[in-house]
């Protein structure tokens, strides 16, 4: 294994961890219970939202691959396109625009934090 095998491997392995931490953000934002975001299935209108939302800010903060974001959020890469799709739709409302904006400044914070 060379230096950048390994160095993609440390970036896979953090995967669940971004995805964690973003849907520990989203879930707190949009006032839904973690354990939602994190529920196999669909559920709720508004823990789906925040699903994709969480999926979205993963793939565009920590600049990860669809199917880095599909691992950290157990689900399949083509639920991640559709997910960032949909909220690169909804983004044309200010309102969520904005608060997108908002948890985007936020997530990239925490990720420039050093222990």
């Amino acid at each position: 294994m060379d230096q950048s095998d390994s160095v993609l491997s440390q970036f896979d392995a953090l995967a669940p961890l971004r995805a964690g931490m973003t849907q520990i953000v989203v879930a707190h934002a949009y006032g839904v219970p973690l354990d939602d975001i994190r529920a196999p299935m669909r559920g709720a209108k508004q823990a789906a939202l925040a699903r994709q939302v969480a999926m979205y800010l993963t793939h565009i903060v920590f600049a990860m691959s669809v199917n880095a974001v599909a691992r950290g959020f157990r689900r399949d890469p083509t639920t991640v396109r559709h997910a960032i799709q949909r909220v690169e739709t909804l983004r044309e409302d200010p309102e969520l625009n904005r608060t997108l904006g908002w948890l985007e400044a936020t997530l990239q914070g925490v990720a420039e934090q050093r222990p």
